[in-house]
């Protein structure tokens, strides 16, 4: 651990950049995946993230004054039950989650008719029915697993050995530890992308097409300066492509939406569809002419990055 840092981390995911996002668009596409099918809206979803990380929050307050607090995950719904609310304005988590003020009021009300929010003393929060918490502990057992994997990949790349067994108990002993930052991650990757589309389906949507390249050249060594100095490695792969029912497939958006957001991604000339079999393909020369695409990559892995270097470091302290 000794020399470890986040910007260590960094630079190593920049230079395994392709092998990386292989395995690391596949796990924010069943994460987004999994938002639009619980919430109706990947929007809906961030919200939701929102306020669950409030709730951690406001957990980890109480280790303050406790040292022996049990964090676990197997206690996390007593704890849930325990927290606190924090007043919060709508101008507030508008500008928290980069959604317009209308629309963050409009799905918060959504939210509630779903009984995911609620209010408590005139505050809204994460307020889940006891059928939703059923819900819960499958798909977070799930993302555990996922979340393990990135770290065990991480770990392997900057030479620090630690079982993916290790990982999860650590992670279900510490839950509000690691998911407070987990959460505060993937919020700020949410509105990376909120800020360049202002669409966050569209996102979702583009990762899947993404994902086909990384799929086919994810033995391949490729850096992130290679792959954005570099077109023609795109072209080696342009055969990859995909069809706008695969995509709702995957999604569980609907296809017509599915169609509608490919469009719009094409205008964007982010992407391409052959004439001819009306499949998706990622355009050649995106990497190298799409700056903005360029820094937002680079500002996610930082973002990430720092998420997983205070994983392995805490869990290095129990090890």
């Amino acid at each position: 651990m000794q020399g470890l840092s986040a910007k260590t981390i960094e630079n190593r995911i920049l230079e395994n950049y392709v092998e990386y996002q292989y395995l690391f668009i596949e796990f924010q596409s069943k994460f987004l995946s999994g938002l639009y099918s619980r919430y109706q809206s990947v929007e809906n979803g961030n919200l939701v993230l929102y306020f669950a990380k409030q709730t951690h929050q406001d957990i980890l307050r109480r280790k303050d004054y406790d040292l022996n607090f049990n964090l676990s995950y197997d206690n996390f719904w007593k704890n849930h039950h325990a927290a606190k609310l924090t007043p919060r304005s709508i101008i507030k988590i508008a500008e928290d989650t980069f959604l317009p003020k209308e629309t963050a009021r409009r799905k918060i009300l959504q939210l509630i008719k779903q009984k995911v929010l609620n209010k408590k003393n005139r505050n809204v929060g994460w307020l889940p029915s006891e059928e939703y918490k059923q819900s819960y502990n499958f798909f977070i057992s799930k993302e555990i697993d996922n979340v393990c994997k990135l770290i065990s990949f991480i770990c392997g790349k900057v030479n620090y050995s630690i079982s993916t067994e290790e990982i999860r108990k650590e992670i279900k002993d510490k839950f509000s530890f690691y998911w407070f930052h987990y959460l505060g991650a993937q919020l700020e990757y949410l509105k990376l992308w909120n800020k360049q589309f202002n669409d966050l389906e569209l996102v979702l949507i583009f990762l899947q097409v993404a994902y086909l390249f990384t799929s086919k050249a994810k033995n391949r060594y490729i850096s992130h300066k290679n792959l954005f100095d570099d077109p023609s490695l795109l072209k080696e792969f342009i055969g990859a492509s995909i069809s706008a029912t695969s995509v709702s497939d995957v999604t569980k958006i609907s296809r017509a939406t599915c169609v509608r957001k490919l469009e719009t991604l094409v205008k964007l000339k982010v992407i391409s569809q052959d004439n001819n079999t009306k499949r998706y393909y990622l355009i050649p020369n995106i990497t190298s002419e799409n700056l903005i695409l360029r820094n937002i990559t680079q500002k996610i892995v930082k973002n990430f990055s720092e998420f997983f270097f205070i994983c392995i470091r805490a869990i290095n302290s129990k090890t």
